[in-house]
């Protein structure tokens, strides 16, 4: 405990001390955050942050008050000796990295190739993370009533509270680990995907084959899925197969067994209730840093 306590405080200090590499005509400090201070340069930084990442720009004082919360949020982290570590903050950035097309070092040179230091992005990923253990610590479980979520979709004008369940019986063809042929599985599932017409033959036919498992009948409700997943489910008739992706286990397919409206669902739902879940904690983290804030020394110096 006191290791990994040694090392969120060498993380959070190294992330405060971030504008200590920036050229000293740059260091000019604009505010004490407890202490800690807040430069030109990690202000520019900032901004360049929010171009390049969320494609929007925001005024110098804005992004001095994102600042200023994020100093709050480390120093609390620190305070409260929260469990984290440099490989968190690796990983958080390297799926950044991911969902843009690209590995972490490609990302580190696209930030450097227009100025923008990688730290000040892990910065902001490192504070996030830690706040969002803090919010949910102190706040408890999010909890959305059946009610807020039907009243949200009737605003929508939505009253048909109709979604469909489907009978799903998961198949996955074996890869083992290191074995790296998912190619051939891939092609060995799209044959079988070809002639597979129904569930109960089709399940004995898959059994016969080599290193196939078929794994026991589910049945998943349309609002508890991503519309992307829907829309395949919606597209793929009963007793055919899904187009078969690589899982962690090997390649997956799933044959559609059955297909049934349920009342009282809506294919919304999930959606709705995401929505009302981060509008919940967005309402408790404001609430927090409001009272931080208050209990914080925060000096603006003039020049």
């Amino acid at each position: 405990m006191l290791l990994r306590h040694f090392l969120l405080t060498a993380l959070a200090l190294a992330f405060l001390a971030l504008g200590a590499g920036a050229p000293a005509q740059a260091q000019q400090i604009i505010v004490m955050v407890n202490g800690d201070p807040i430069t030109t340069f990690d202000v520019s930084q900032r901004q360049l942050m929010h171009q390049m990442i969320e494609r929007k720009s925001v005024s110098s004082q804005q992004a001095l008050e994102d600042l200023i919360d994020e100093r709050i949020k480390i120093q609390q982290a620190i305070r409260l000796k929260m469990e984290v570590e440099q490989k968190d903050v690796d990983r958080l950035y390297a799926s950044v990295a991911e969902r843009s097309g690209r590995t972490p070092e490609q990302l580190t040179e696209g930030f450097k190739q227009q100025g923008l230091n990688d730290r000040t992005f892990k910065q902001k990923l490192f504070a996030d993370y830690v706040w969002g253990q803090y919010v949910r610590a102190r706040s408890g479980t999010v909890n959305v009533r059946d009610a807020d979520v039907v009243a949200a979709l009737q605003k929508r004008g939505e009253t048909q509270m109709i979604a469909t369940e489907y009978t799903l019986m998961p198949i996955v063809f074996v890869v083992p680990r290191n074995a790296g042929n998912y190619a051939a599985r891939l092609a060995e599932a799209n044959a079988l995907r070809g002639r597979f017409t129904d569930c109960d033959a089709g399940a004995q036919t898959v059994k016969s084959l080599k290193e196939v498992v078929v794994r026991p009948k589910v049945t998943r409700l349309s609002s508890e899925m991503p519309p992307q997943l829907r829309q395949i489910l919606d597209k793929t008739e009963i007793g055919r197969l899904t187009p078969p992706e690589v899982a962690q286990s090997g390649v997956e397919t799933f044959a559609i067994c059955g297909k049934r409206e349920v009342r009282g669902e809506s294919a919304q739902k999930k959606e709705i209730k995401d929505e009302l879940s981060n509008a919940q904690f967005a309402a408790e983290s404001k609430k927090f840093m409001a009272e931080l804030r208050k209990q914080s020394l925060i000096e603006y110096r003039r020049h």
